[in-house]
């Protein structure tokens, strides 16, 4: 007899509507308390992890794409392109502390340390330093007529930082994090939508508008080399995930399903269909939340739900 899948430990719900983005703030805690949502309609939703109930929410502008936590404060942005820093004091509202503005489209910034790299007009990235602002440098890609950088992802290689962003065009293009230079390129399927890197054994997962997941390879030379493809049922994924512990990864899909393969085979391991929209973001608690005493997964969804999840391990 065929296993079930397994059931989420439980759902989140509220009047969220669309959620765009997934965050599990960073704390000095042993253990994971909190979950932060943002959504189509402005606002941001602060779970508690501890009752699962809504504890606050606040709206921060329109249409959120991207939460992001960095000790007390919050970086949203939205999908006209505006970044803004939030801060709280006296455990009140956040207040708007600073705005930055970047026009390259619906990408999601990346956090990396105190710095953010959000997407900008010309195809090109921005180095921003989040307590001021301000622009710190520009990653220029090497080739021309790219489109919109759809994806940023941290790539880490011998020790140091690096870029990789995916393209409309299906090119992917890695930078030097130091020196702000391109030093490695691979054209994949268009439409690129998600890109994720296991900096052990420098193997990265593409995610794209089509029923392909596509797996390659950086060297230390930086040679990108396309390894496979992972066939899935239905087009489109907007999310693709490896878990910390590099044993599953996940993709979301547009049909609203979440299919969890295994790392070192890529065999599909379980498909969950909770959802009734797209999945929309795929997070990781990075320690271990107490209700539940696991590390869990937590999953966005446009359906306005967000699913968590207890799995293998």
């Amino acid at each position: 007899m065929a296993v079930l899948p397994p059931d989420p430990v439980f759902c989140l719900k509220s009047d969220m509507g669309h959620v765009h983005s997934l965050c599990f703030p960073i704390t000095n805690e042993s253990y994971a308390s909190k979950l932060l949502a943002a959504a189509e309609n402005g606002f941001i939703y602060f779970w508690d992890l501890e009752t699962n109930r809504l504890q606050h929410k606040q709206s921060m502008g329109d249409s959120i794409q991207v939460v992001h936590s960095l000790q007390n404060d919050i970086i949203t942005q939205e999908k006209s392109g505006l970044v803004k820093l939030w801060t709280i004091e006296n455990n009140s509202n956040y207040e708007l502390s600073k705005t930055y503005t970047c026009n390259g489209g619906y990408c999601r910034s990346v956090l990396l340390d105190e710095n953010l790299i959000v997407p900008q007009e010309d195809s090109t990235l921005d180095i921003i330093q989040i307590k001021t602002m301000t622009k710190l440098n520009r990653l220029v890609p090497h080739k021309p007529k790219l489109g919109n950088v759809m994806c940023i992802q941290k790539v880490e290689l011998g020790g140091k930082i690096y870029i990789l962003g995916g393209y409309e065009t299906g090119d992917i293009i890695l930078w030097d994090y130091d020196t702000s230079q391109p030093c490695g390129h691979l054209k994949l399927r268009e439409y690129i939508t998600s890109l994720t890197f296991d900096p052990v054994s420098g193997r990265g997962i593409c995610g794209n508008a089509s029923n392909t997941l596509q797996i390659f390879t950086i060297d230390r030379n930086f040679n990108i080399t396309l390894k496979c493809d992972i066939s899935i049922t239905n087009d489109g994924c907007n999310i693709v995930k490896l878990r910390r512990d590099r044993k599953i990864f996940v993709s979301g899909g547009w049909d609203g399903s979440l299919r969890l393969f295994s790392w070192k085979s890529l065999r599909l391991l379980v498909v969950l269909s909770e959802h009734r929209g797209a999945v929309t973001d795929v997070q990781f608690s990075p320690k271990t939340v107490r209700y539940w005493e696991a590390n869990i997964m937590a999953a966005s969804g446009s359906d306005g739900m967000i699913s968590l999840w207890n799995l293998y391990n």
